[in-house]
C-alpha cells in the first residue's frame, strides 16, 4: 500500500452519497470508505460505465451500474481500478496484459445483487464452511459448473440454494471441474451477505452536498495564490498541459483575480484532443498562449537513444525540459512564477514536494501548486461546479492525460486509443528489438517500457548499447544529435 496523504472519501448511508467530509447535511451515519491507498478517486464517466456494464454482462449475464460510480486506481502490473458503488468496493476492473482484455473481479456482496447466469460454480454443501474460512474450492467439492467457464476466468461460487458464497478465478475449465481432482477455483474474496441496491442518486446530488467543502478549499487556494504572487513578485503563468489538474489550477488563478498566460509544451506526441483543448481553453478565457514546440525532435532522437522507458526517460529531457527552458528564456528572461497542476496523490515523488519549489531542471522557474493536497474527486467536483470544459479524452476511458506513447502508460491505455502514428512507433520498436535480439514479449507485453525487465514478466533480456562516438564516419549522426539538443521552435 502506498499512502500519499489522508484517505478523503466518506459515504452517507442514508443518502447514499460519496462525501469529501465527515458529516452529511441529513445528519445520517457517515463512514470512511474502505479502499486501497493512495485513494485518488475519480468519477466513472458514461464511457467507463458502459464498458463496465458490457464486461460484467459478458462475464455473468447481468450487471448493476448506477449513475454515480467511482474508480480508484491501485498499484498493479497494469490498469487496476477499484470500482466503488453505493459506498463500497464492488470489485476490480483490471486489464489482463497476457490475454489483452479487460476483466471484472467482483466482490461477493456485489455479485449477490446480480442475476448470475454465466460463469458460476455451485459448491457442495459440505465445502461451504471451508470456503467461508480460508479454503479454495477443490474439484471434489464442485456440484455444478457452467460449461462456458475457461481456465483463468473470473467466476462466482454459489451454494446449493444459489446464494453467493465467494468469487475467484477458475483454475480449470468448467467441464473439467466435475469428477476431477485439484483446485477448481482460487478464491479471491469470500462472504455471504444480504446486500441491497442503494438509493438512486445523480452527480448533481453529489455536487450539491460537497459544494461547501470545495468552496472552502477554493477560498484557501485563491488566498495562497495571491500571497505567492505578492511574495515572489515575478511574472506569473500557468503551465497548461491540457489535463484536468492544470485546468483546475487555471480556474483558481482566474478566481483569484489574475489572467495568466498559458505555457504549453507541445512535445509533438500529444493527442489531437489535447492540442485542441489547449487552444480552445486559451480562446475561451481570452488568455495569451505561449507554445513551445518540440516538432520532430522525438523522431530524430529515437534512432540514437532507442525507445524511451520508465527507467530511461530521455524523451522528457528532449521534448519537454529543453522546450520549457527555451520558452521561459524567450518570454521570461528574468524568471517566472509558474503555477502547476501537480498533486501529492499522483506519486511518491510528488508527495515529497511542498506547494512551492524551485525547478532544478528549468532555470529561472519557481513552481507553485495550489492543488497539491487535492484528490481527483476534489478536482472533478470543482470542474462540475464551474461547468468547465475539459479534455475529451477523459470521456474516452482515460484517467490521466499524457503523450500517446508515454512509457509510464498502462498497456490498457494503448488499447483504449491508438494514435495515427502508432504503427510508425511500432516499426521503431521492431527495429530496436531485432538489433538487440530481444524476445517477442518485449513488444507484446509492453516490456519496451523498461530497460531492465520487470520481475513480474518472467522474461529475461539485456540491452547493451554499443554507441560509436567517433566523429569521423559519423558526421551525420553527430549532426542529428546536436540538432536534437539545439534550439526549438
Amino acid at each position: 500500500m502506498i499512502r500519499l496523504g489522508k484517505l478523503a472519501l466518506h459515504h452517507c448511508r442514508d443518502c447514499n452519497l460519496p462525501l469529501l467530509k465527515r458529516s452529511c447535511s441529513c445528519g445520517g451515519e457517515v463512514e470512511q470508505v474502505r479502499l486501497t491507498p493512495p485513494g485518488d478517486v475519480r468519477p466513472a464517466f458514461e464511457f467507463d460505465r458502459k464498458m463496465l456494464k458490457n464486461i460484467i454482462n459478458n462475464q455473468f449475464g447481468s450487471s448493476y451500474i448506477p449513475e454515480v460510480v467511482l474508480l480508484n486506481p491501485t498499484p498493479a502490473i497494469d490498469k487496476k481500478d477499484e470500482v466503488i458503488i453505493d459506498g463500497r468496493v464492488a470489485g476490480n476492473l483490471i486489464y489482463d496484459i497476457w490475454e489483452k482484455r479487460f476483466k471484472f473481479q467482483p466482490r461477493p456482496w456485489y455479485a449477490s445483487l446480480l442475476d448470475i447466469r454465466r460463469r458460476y460454480v455451485v459448491a457442495d454443501r459440505g465445502a461451504i464452511p471451508y470456503i467461508l474460512k480460508t479454503s479454495n474450492l477443490m474439484a471434489p467439492g464442485v456440484k455444478e459448473a457452467c460449461n462456458d467457464i475457461s481456465k483463468g476466468d473470473e467466476v462466482v461460487v454459489l451454494d446449493e440454494d444459489m446464494r453467493v458464497v465467494a468469487t475467484g478465478m477458475a483454475r480449470m475449465d468448467g467441464e473439467e471441474m466435475k469428477g476431477k481432482r485439484g483446485m477448481a477455483v482460487k478464491i479471491r474474496a469470500r462472504g455471504m451477505s444480504e446486500a441491497e441496491r442503494g438509493k438512486a442518486i445523480t452527480w448533481d446530488d453529489v455536487v450539491r452536498e460537497n459544494r461547501d467543502v470545495i468552496e472552502s478549499m477554493v477560498g484557501g487556494e485563491t488566498k495562497f495564490i495571491q500571497e505567492t504572487v505578492e511574495k515572489y513578485r515575478k511574472p506569473y503563468a500557468v503551465s497548461f498541459s491540457g489535463g484536468k489538474d492544470s485546468l483546475s489550477t487555471l480556474l483558481l488563478l482566474l478566481e483569484a483575480g489574475y489572467e495568466p498566460p498559458l505555457l504549453f509544451l507541445n512535445t509533438g506526441l500529444e493527442f489531437d484532443e489535447t492540442v485542441e483543448h489547449v487552444y480552445d481553453t486559451a480562446s475561451r478565457y481570452g488568455l495569451e498562449l505561449l507554445e513551445g514546440k518540440a516538432g520532430n525532435k522525438f523522431w530524430e532522437a529515437i534512432r540514437f537513444f532507442g525507445p524511451p522507458a520508465r527507467d530511461y526517460r530521455w524523451c522528457c529531457k528532449t521534448c519537454k525540459l529543453g522546450v520549457a527552458a527555451m520558452l521561459i528564456k524567450k518570454h521570461f528572461p528574468h524568471g517566472v512564477l509558474s503555477f502547476i497542476g501537480q498533486r501529492r496523490y499522483e506519486s511518491e515523488h510528488r508527495a515529497r514536494h511542498g506547494k512551492i519549489w524551485n525547478n532544478p531542471w528549468v532555470g529561472g522557474q519557481i513552481a507553485a501548486s495550489p492543488i497539491q493536497n487535492w484528490i481527483a474527486l476534489h478536482i472533478w467536483i470543482y470542474l462540475f461546479m464551474r461547468k468547465a470544459k475539459w479534455n475529451a479524452l477523459y470521456e474516452q476511458g482515460f484517467g490521466r492525460i499524457g503523450c500517446w506513447l508515454c512509457p509510464a502508460s498502462d498497456m490498457a491505455e494503448f488499447e483504449l486509443k491508438r494514435h495515427e502514428d502508432w504503427e510508425r512507433f511500432e516499426k521503431e520498436l521492431k527495429i530496436f528489438s531485432r538489433k538487440h535480439d530481444l524476445p517477442e514479449e518485449w513488444i507484446s507485453l509492453g516490456l519496451w517500457r523498461w530497460r531492465r525487465p520487470p520481475k513480474w514478466s518472467g522474461v529475461g533480456y539485456k540491452i547493451e548499447e554499443k554507441r560509436e562516438y567517433r566523429i569521423r564516419g559519423n558526421e551525420e549522426r553527430v549532426e542529428n544529435f546536436l540538432r536534437i539538443l539545439g534550439d526549438v521552435e
